[in-house]
């Protein structure tokens, strides 16, 4: 299919409330009051343990990361104290809620691929929830509103990640870069541009509704994809040697390599998943697949699922010996075609 290689998509909502002044502007206790009202709204809606919810300033560093790494807590949000802020996570992280950010709620939902309609109704049903207990600030022109002028309008941000690492080898995406820009996305890098990794999404929230906004980043998304598909045969049909030579090169590494840090096991996988797709290494490895062996391999998904300490620390030594025997274990049985 054409929209493989979207890895990941996902959906993030703001909204404020009308009467509490902007969080960057409200006094600590009506944060507090806001954050202890939703708690209240989200436990008396939903079933018993549905929601687990966290002050910010209780989670560690390691687990912040993992929430992040998750598509479940954005990144600004994780570096910010302070009395107010809490985070929701929905059935283990089927969509998550942050309060007294940027804005008074952010409601975040991600999945492996295309899945934009199905988080929609989950973020649009919590929304109904939230709403039912809030009057939200909103202008009959302008839309929801916001202290960010570029989130008045839908308060609707849809990210799609794609794993296009040989329009970036060749140069290819600045030209894209600029295409996107026209039509409303930006490009950017995920994990540093490791592996080719990028995300598209929408700076502004208006000019469009909800369902015009997820179409238009899809559409532009898959017109990415189709142009990575013809540039990995075009590669590989020009200069065969020189595709499997880096591909070999990966699959050396990641068979015996001991110590490999987060940068370098994204360009690994990312490789190999290419090199499946083009008939040079086998088993292939599908990118949904790869993607989550690169999140899996980010330091706080080591530190929380494989060192199992919440509270460890996030540069430790430990971390990149452990991604190196995820790879070796997960690319054991992989060879390269002769």
């Amino acid at each position: 299919m054409d929209d493989t290689l979207i890895m990941a998509t996902g959906l993030l909502v703001e909204r404020n409330e009308a009467v509490t002044p902007f969080p960057h502007a409200a006094p600590p206790e009506l944060l507090e009051e806001l954050s202890a009202r939703a708690t209240a709204c989200l436990q008396r809606e939903g079933a018993p343990g549905e929601w687990e919810i966290h002050p910010l300033d209780q989670l560690s560093l390691a687990m912040r990361a993992y929430l992040v790494e998750r598509g479940l807590l954005t990144p600004d949000f994780a570096e910010r104290s302070g009395s107010g802020r809490l985070v929701g996570v929905l059935h283990g992280g089927r969509a998550s809620l942050e309060t007294n950010g940027a804005s008074h709620f952010r409601l975040l939902c991600s999945r492996p691929s295309d899945h934009l309609m199905e988080m929609w109704d989950v973020v649009d049903g919590l929304d109904d929830v939230l709403e039912a207990e809030f009057a939200w600030a909103f202008h009959d022109r302008r839309g929801y509103l916001s202290a960010d002028p570029d989130v008045c309008g839908t308060g609707l941000h849809v990210h799609i990640t794609l794993e296009i690492p040989v329009l970036m080898v060749t140069g290819r995406l600045g030209a894209l870069a600029v295409r996107l820009q026209s039509q409303g996305f930006t490009l950017a890098p995920v994990w540093e541009s490791a592996g080719g990794m990028f995300q598209i999404f929408n700076r502004s929230t208006s000019g469009r509704n909800e369902g015009e906004l997820m179409t238009a980043a899809l559409d532009a998304a898959r017109a990415v994809v189709d142009r990575e598909r013809s540039a990995r045969k075009a590669v590989y049909r020009e200069n065969p040697g020189r595709a499997r030579d880096y591909v070999g090169r990966a699959l050396g590494v990641a068979q015996q390599a001991w110590v490999v840090n987060a940068a370098e096991g994204v360009s690994l996988i990312s490789a190999l998943q290419v090199g499946g797709e083009l008939g040079v290494t086998e088993p292939a490895l599908s990118p949904q697949d790869a993607f989550a062996l690169m999140r899996r391999i980010q330091p706080g998904h080591i530190v929380v699922e494989e060192v199992r300490a919440a509270h460890g620390g996030l540069e430790e030594p430990a971390i990149d010996e452990a991604r190196a025997r995820i790879l070796r274990d997960t690319f054991a049985g992989t060879r390269a075609r002769r």
